[in-house]
C-alpha cells in the first residue's frame, strides 16, 4: 500500500501551488535550471557567521544553484568540502523534505550547515526545534552469514505467501486505486488516488480532490530520465534530484515493489530476529535497497503482517511508521493486502490508513504516462 505521497498532495491541495519546487524554471531539457543561492553571499563565510556578497566573477555551480565567492580562496576552500558548505538536502525544504522545494533566499544556518525553506511557517517550525526535522542516521544493518541466510528464506517464504516468486517476477505492471474522506476546516473533502508502478523503475501517482464542489487533479511521475509533478492545467514541474530518494522509498516499500525489486544487486535482506506483534507471532526482516530501509514483520506463513520505517509524517516531522496489512485477496494470482491501518510513533495516522477500491497487474500502461514532454516556465 503506498500512500506517503499524499504529504505532497494535502499542501498542494492545501495551497493550490505546487510543492514539488520553489520557482524553479526548466530549460528545454526539462531540467530545472540552475538558481542563484543565498542572495549571492559566500557560503563559506556564512557557515562560520558572517554575511559577505560574493562576485558574480568568482562562482560554482552545483546541484541546481550557483554560489558566490568574495573572494577565490573561499572559492577553493568551499571546491575542496563543498559538501559542507552547499545547501543541505539537496534544496528542498528543511522542514517539509520530500517533494517540497526550498526558496534559495530563505536560509538558516544550523551546526555550521546551511538549509532552506519553502515558507516563513516552515523557517519557524525549524528554527523553534531543527531536531524534528532533520534526518536521522540509520541503524546500522547488523549482518552475519547466519543472519544473511536467514534473510534470504525469509524472502523466499514472503514470496511464497504472496504467490510465487515467478508470479512476482512476471509483473509488468501494478496498480492500486483507493479513495479517502478527509476531514479538513473546509469540510469533508474526497481525495482518489491511483498509483501505477510500470516494472522495473517507473512510477506514476494520480490524485483527484473534490472540495466545495470544485475538482482538483494532479501527478507524480518517476522515471529513469527525470521526475516531474503535473498540474491539473497541464503545467508541468521538473523536480530536483535531492527529491528522488525520497519517491524511490515511497514508491519502493509497497510490498509488491519491494519483492519485485529483489534483483537488484543493492538488495539486502537480513534476518533481525522473532517478536509477538497484537498477539501473532513473527519474523523481522530488515530489507535495505538502495534509499529502502524497512523492516518487515512476517507471519508464521510467510504473509507480510507490517512494515516499519523511518520517514517524515505530513508536518515534515520525523518518526517511526507501522504499517500493518489486512484484508488479503487473490488478483491474478498473487495474495495481496487490500486494507491499511497506519501509526506514526504509536500513534493512529490516518493518512496512511485506508482501503483499496481495487488492485489491478499486467495492465497495459502507455510509456506516455511515465514520460511528460512538456515543461512549463
Amino acid at each position: 500500500m503506498h500512500l506517503l505521497m499524499l504529504t505532497a498532495t494535502i499542501l498542494l491541495f492545501s495551497t493550490g501551488t505546487p510543492v514539488v519546487s520553489h520557482d524553479i524554471q526548466a530549460g528545454m531539457s526539462g531540467k530545472p535550471e540552475a538558481e542563484d543561492a543565498l542572495d549571492g553571499l559566500d557560503p563559506v563565510l556564512l557557515v562560520g557567521g558572517k554575511e559577505v556578497p560574493g562576485k558574480s566573477s568568482i562562482s560554482v555551480t552545483r546541484g541546481g544553484f550557483v554560489y558566490l565567492f568574495s573572494t577565490p580562496e573561499t572559492k577553493a576552500t568551499f571546491e575542496g568540502d563543498p559538501t559542507k558548505y552547499e545547501i543541505q538536502l539537496g534544496g528542498v525544504c528543511a522542514r517539509m523534505g520530500k517533494t517540497a522545494g526550498g526558496n534559495p533566499s530563505d536560509f538558516i544556518v544550523h551546526e555550521g550547515k546551511i538549509y532552506v525553506f519553502g515558507s516563513d511557517d516552515c523557517h519557524k517550525k525549524f528554527q523553534a526545534n531543527p531536531a524534528k526535522y532533520l534526518p536521522r542516521p540509520a541503524q546500522p544493518l547488523p549482518f552475519s552469514a547466519a543472519a544473511a541466510a536467514e534473510g534470504q528464506k525469509l524472502v523466499e517464504r514472503a514470496l511464497s505467501a504472496m504467490g510465487g516468486a515467478a508470479n512476482v517476477d512476471a509483473l509488468t505492471s501494478y496498480i492500486e486505486s483507493m479513495t479517502q474522506v478527509q476531514n479538513r476546516p473546509q469540510g469533508e473533502v474526497t481525495v482518489t488516488t491511483k498509483t501505477m508502478w510500470s516494472f522495473p523503475d517507473r512510477v506514476r501517482q494520480e490524485r483527484t480532490m473534490a472540495l466545495q464542489g470544485k475538482t482538483m487533479t494532479s501527478a507524480t511521475v518517476l522515471a529513469p530520465q527525470g521526475m516531474w509533478f503535473l498540474a491539473g492545467q497541464g503545467q508541468v514541474y521538473p523536480m530536483r534530484a535531492a527529491s528522488r530518494p525520497s519517491l524511490e522509498q515511497d514508491f519502493g516499500r509497497n510490498p509488491v515493489a519491494l519483492l519485485r525489486g529483489r534483483t537488484s544487486r543493492a538488495f539486502t535482506p537480513v534476518s533481525i530476529g522473532k517478536a509477538t506483534v497484537d498477539d501473532v507471532a513473527v519474523e523481522h526482516l530488515r530489507i535495505v535497497n538502495g534509499q529502502i530501509d524497512v523492516t518487515l514483520a512476517l507471519d508464521p506463513s510467510g504473509r507480510i503482517h507490517s512494515a516499519t520505517y523511518q520517514d517524515r509524517n505530513n508536518d515534515g516531522e520525523y518518526g517511526t511508521f507501522v504499517i500493518t496489512y489486512s484484508d488479503f485477496r487473490q488478483v491474478g494470482g498473487l495474495q495481496l493486502p487490500h486494507s491499511t491501518k497506519a501509526t506514526f510513533n504509536g500513534q493512529p495516522y490516518a493518512a496512511q490508513t485506508a482501503i483499496l477500491d481495487a488492485i489491478a497487474i499486467n495492465t497495459p500502461l502507455d510509456p506516455s504516462l511515465f514520460a511528460p514532454t512538456q515543461v512549463s516556465r
